[in-house]
């Protein structure tokens, strides 16, 4: 493991993401180890980083998501000002703000390992840079087509709606998606050959299901309209999604959004298919994967659809093609790549 790369990311986390300076207090909260998400080595790396800039660093360790946290727990956490949650608790409310004060950073990064590698160590700001710019080309388009190899083929309209679009309201690191894209006016077909998963908004159990052969799933005005497949697939997902909306009283064929990942550090080890959960909150941010937010009108839904190897035509013109991210045919993010090599370098690769 490479010492340099560890230094460079802790900064890169403490410094150019959560923002903090000497004095600032700090709280980070990191997940048992036991669970399998999450070792300790980075929450303690980060902690003696954190202290060594004079940072007032303090740890608390927390079980798995589905344990509730006591309210004294989130009144703590708004007497620092920032929290670093190295634990999946930190994702469930992504979307919301009320009740927090602090500064709260959700920290997708794992391990050491992990920190010390392209995926800890991508400058945050030029992390931030590629997403900004993919975000605007993706706004400033009329007509959107996703596609895919299994037989993908949706169209819809760029829809600017603040409510439906909303970012996070956690600071992400690293950076792995774009803004979310409302899907309310796009219509076709998803089809889908792996897993129906959980956004981790919420807990719930089983979080998801297998698709043993494909699954077409019609879209009309983003509803889902019908489901065509092997029986047994269709029956399955039909259940899954009763169940999950009857147990939160949401809209059962509601498909909200999508978005890309934009990350080409992002893990995707076959490792983690034992684990589909882990695998789908693993692989998001590679560019080959584009998910929806659907059961649920609002972001982020409650299941998630991963769509491998996808092509994005905006107006006409492929922004992804086959799970590709084709920065270089943008004059925008072109210009990004040739003003920082480390960019290119990276992007190269995806």
């Amino acid at each position: 493991m490479n010492d340099k790369n560890l230094s460079k990311a802790a900064h890169n986390l403490l410094i150019d993401c959560a923002g903090l300076t000497q004095s600032d207090s700090l709280l980070i909260v990191r997940e048992q180890e036991s669970l399998g998400w999450y070792k300790n080595d980075i929450s303690e790396y980060i902690l003696k980083s954190a202290e060594k800039i004079g940072i007032n660093a303090s740890l608390h360790e927390v079980g798995p998501p589905e344990i509730s946290q006591s309210k004294d727990f989130f009144e703590k956490l708004n007497q620092f000002n920032c929290v670093i949650f190295f634990a999946r608790l930190g994702d469930q409310n992504r979307f919301e703000e009320k009740g927090f004060t602090t500064k709260r950073v959700m920290s997708y990064v794992r391990d050491c390992n992990s920190l010390a590698s392209i995926f800890g160590t991508l400058d945050y700001n030029l992390n931030i840079m590629v997403k900004d710019e993919i975000d605007k080309l993706i706004q400033d388009s009329n007509k959107v087509k996703i596609s895919c190899p299994l037989g993908t083929n949706l169209t819809g309209d760029i829809i600017l709606d603040n409510s439906a679009t909303k970012e996070v309201s956690v600071l992400r690191f690293p950076i792995l998606v774009t803004k979310p894209v409302a899907a309310r006016s796009f219509s076709g077909q998803v089809v889908l050959n792996n897993y129906l998963t959980s956004t981790g908004s919420r807990v719930y159990k089983p979080n998801f299901i297998k698709i043993k052969s494909e699954a077409t799933i019609l879209i009309e005005n983003g509803k889902i309209t019908d489901i065509l497949g092997n029986p047994e697939d269709v029956n399955n997902i039909y259940s899954h999604y009763n169940f999950v909306s009857q147990k939160f009283s949401i809209d059962k064929n509601a498909v909200h959004s999508w978005h890309p990942g934009i990350h080409p550090g992002t893990e995707d080890n076959n490792f983690y298919r034992h684990d589909p959960d882990k695998w789908s909150n693993t692989v998001f941010g590679q560019p080959k994967y584009l998910h929806f937010h659907t059961c649920g009108n609002y972001a982020p839904g409650e299941i998630c659809w991963m769509i491998p190897d996808h092509t994005i035509l905006i107006d006409a013109k492929p922004l992804w093609k086959n799970g590709k991210l084709m920065l270089k045919d943008f004059e925008q993010t072109k210009n990004l790549l040739k003003k920082y090599p480390s960019l290119k370098k990276v992007f190269s690769e995806n």
